[in-house]
């Protein structure tokens, strides 16, 4: 909090009166003669009705007959008592309080009268001045006196609401402008006008509506202005600002009328209003509508006020679309995000200031990587906010490493980006990884005999991963047909272990009814849940706005009501999904997979007889064409076929089965071998050509694991070898203890 220049002389002139009394301290009484003395509370005082000559006399004589002040014996200047200094205390903490950071004269009168015990409490009470009349009959003249301010009490009033963004200009603290002419020039040509010259500026958050309004204060303090708005100074009013402290009824219309009154007193004006839409309501109880919107129509008709004012288009539509009397008395300029070339010349421009701040350097490729990945992976925000706080973010992380000057290159934004969007930095290189290279051998060693599939999927992948799939589209959108216990499902986890992707996971049979959609993207408005900040959205919003960059499974999509899959037709064509409480997120960095057993089952009826030669095929097209739409089959990049199992395959699936076992019992020593007799069993008992390889596991399950379980158990079988080898009526254990062969009956 500042004091005023006339507090300041208040306080000089009780210290000079304390002084030329020889008195040692400076007194309550000193500060009530000074005030009395002061010409704008003298004049007050005698509005009021008060004989002020004879107040003034009483006080003077008191100070000149008063016993217990000691005469100054040195040089030093007088001291303030302690009930003058909680005056000045008690003044400042209700300055605070109300919001402001001025003290005014009614400020210390009021503090005054809360020291009770004092005379000069007594001698204002002695000549009517009461505090509630008095402080009333104060509010009533400000107001009248508030049109006729001085130009420099109108600059105090704005200084304590407002901010200079002009002098702001002048002393170069504000951020380049670079690229917004052609905003400031449509403008400009609104601030010309006679009648209603306010601007209101609607565009996304981070497009850049603030910095355009710096920008306006730059050109007229550098003269680049047509001559109508030189000279012109641009003040920002944060509404907040006037609602903190206005507790009582009135406070907040005055703080307003006294802005607005400043502004018109100095003239030559433009006042920005950030965050336009907080207008509505603002300042009105419960019982009345005059709120900050009603109180500045009638200045900015008139045309004395230019105004422009800042907004997004939600807040717009919410606010501004239902009030027309407002709305007509601003145009409306769009501000649109700026393309990758101008957000690059914004970035050049503001390099030298993150240079200076960080103390680092910034490559030019650097900025060019912030601007390319930024509008690649962060789709949630726009330009040039996204990329400016990429590159920001990127040089705090090497300023707090403290390894002194160093240069951030395209490395170090890679790393941020993967840091703030989840997506790995060897996705976002244009060169050929290792983990790509070796992605077919690594997912072919762990599903068997759908080759033909994964080379499907994996060329795809492929299109994305080198940078020139669609932008508008996800990185690839699947269709996996075929019997259940294919690998369908675990080709989908393959990738996404390998692609270093988290798998969303959503099973379709949890939203076969019509209203379980509501789960996936909100409830609809009106119902419980909507605009609920957790939930509200829905699982899949939820889930893709932690996730941007994922695997997505839908799990038999043919067991999702239908309108499941019209959700899906905006996911497939534009990238992107909108709750039902309009959150909008991208599914651009996500690949999408489906899954379906559609066409199995008329596959598994034999054409003739039971010769499973004659087995039919080719069902799957029919069953899909039959069950899905052609709007929703055209948006798939790729419907995948999964065959079934030959012998071969079926082997190798009981291996994997295998290993997975000795894996578990590794960690006790036990080692199994199998002979090549045993796998054939298995993979001829355990494999249904319906049921696919799942029954695989269970079959193991009953004939290895649980024989197995209970040697370990009731054997205590620890550090040994077991063979498995086949004999008449089963498979039989050979355990090997020390290189003993021990023949064990099976239990």
């Amino acid at each position: 909090m500042n004091n005023s220049p006339e507090i300041e002389s208040l306080v000089q002139h009780s210290i000079t009166l304390a002084t030329e009394m020889g008195h040692e301290f400076v007194l309550t009484e000193h500060l009530v003669l000074a005030l009395v003395q002061h010409a704008p509370f003298r004049k007050t005082l005698r509005q009021f009705g008060v004989d002020v000559a004879a107040l003034e006399q009483d006080v003077t004589a008191y100070l000149t007959e008063v016993q217990n002040t000691i005469v100054k014996q040195d040089t030093e200047p007088p001291r303030r008592t302690s009930a003058l200094e909680r005056v000045f205390n008690r003044a400042n903490v209700q300055v605070i309080f109300t919001g402001r950071r001025i003290m005014t004269t009614i400020d210390l009168y009021l503090s005054i009268m809360a020291e009770t015990n004092s005379h000069a409490h007594y001698f204002l009470l002695k000549h009517g001045v009461k505090k509630h009349d008095f402080a009333e009959f104060w509010q009533v003249n400000y107001r009248e006196q508030a049109a006729r301010l001085t130009d420099q009490q109108a600059t105090d009033i704005l200084a304590e609401y407002c901010e200079n963004l002009s002098l702001q200009a002048a002393e170069g603290r504000l951020e380049p402008m670079i690229g917004r002419e052609q905003d400031i020039a449509d403008m400009i040509a609104v601030l010309a006008r006679r009648f209603k010259a306010n601007v209101l500026m609607v565009g996304d958050p981070g497009v850049g509506k603030t910095a355009i309004v710096e920008g306006l204060a730059q050109a007229i303090h550098n003269g680049a202005v047509p001559a109508f708005l030189k000279h012109h100074e641009v003040w920002s009013l944060e509404v907040g600002s006037l609602l903190a402290g206005s507790k009582f009824r009135g406070e907040f219309e005055e703080k307003l009328k006294m802005v607005i009154a400043a502004l018109e007193t100095k003239k030559r004006c433009v006042l920005f209003i950030d965050e336009a839409h907080t207008m509505r309501g603002a300042g009105s109880g419960s019982n009345s509508s005059l709120d900050f919107a009603n109180m500045i129509k009638p200045a900015i008709t008139r045309g004395n006020l230019k105004v422009v004012a800042s907004t997004t288009w939600e807040e717009y539509y919410e606010s501004f679309e239902k009030d027309r009397a407002l709305m007509r008395r601003f145009y409306r300029l769009a501000v649109a995000e700026p393309d990758r070339g101008t957000t690059e010349q914004i970035l050049i421009g503001m390099s030298p200031r993150l240079e200076q701040f960080h103390d680092v350097m910034i490559n030019t490729d650097a900025i060019m990587t912030a601007v390319e990945l930024a509008s690649r992976y962060m789709h949630d925000k726009k330009n040039p906010d996204k990329s400016i706080d990429v590159l920001d973010a990127a040089c705090a992380r090497q300023r707090v490493r403290d390894q002194g000057t160093v240069t951030v290159t395209a490395d170090h934004i890679r790393e941020q980006v993967t840091r703030m969007t989840g997506v790995p930095g060897d996705s976002m290189t244009e060169k050929t990884t290792q983990r790509i290279t070796e992605l077919a051998d690594n997912i072919r060693q762990a599903l068997y005999g759908q080759d033909q599939a994964v080379e499907q999927v994996l060329d795809r992948v492929y299109i994305s991963m080198a940078g020139i799939g669609l932008e508008s589209r996800p990185m690839a959108s699947f269709l996996f047909l075929g019997p259940t216990g294919t690998g369908k499902t675990e080709l989908a986890r393959l990738l996404s272990q390998y692609l270093d992707m988290p798998m969303l996971r959503y099973d379709m049979s949890e939203y076969q009814e019509r209203h379980t959609v509501s789960s996936l993207i909100g409830a609809p408005p009106g119902y419980v849940g909507f605009e609920d900040g957790n939930v509200g959205g829905g699982k899949l919003i939820s889930d893709l706005t932690k996730n941007p960059y994922a695997i997505m499974l839908f799990d038999e999509i043919e067991k999702a009501h239908p309108d499941v899959t019209n959700i899906m037709l905006q996911m497939l064509d534009e990238g992107h999904v909108t709750g039902s409480n309009g959150k909008r997120v991208d599914v651009k960095n996500c690949i999408i997979i489906m899954t379906s057993n559609l066409g199995a089952r008329d596959n598994d009826n034999n054409a003739i007889g039971f010769s499973t030669d004659l087995e039919q095929s080719g069902q799957e097209d029919r069953a899909m064409r039959d069950f899905f739409r052609p709007e929703f089959r055209n948006r798939i990049d790729q419907v995948v076929k999964f065959q079934k199992l030959d012998s071969l395959a079926i082997k190798k699936v009981v291996i994997k089965f295998m290993d997975q076992l000795k894996a578990k019992l590794a960690t006790k020593q036990i080692r199994i071998t199998l002979t090549e007799a045993v796998i054939e069993y298995l993979a001829e008992t355990g494999y249904d050509r319906k049921m696919g390889a799942r029954p695989l596991g269970r079959k193991i399950d009953e004939l290895i694991r649980v024989p197995l379980s209970k040697k370990i158990l009731f054997e205590n079988l620890a550090d040994c070898e077991i063979k498995l080898d086949m004999r008449k009526y089963g498979i039989r254990f050979d355990v090997v203890n020390q290189g003993q062969k021990e023949m064990c009956p099976d239990k």
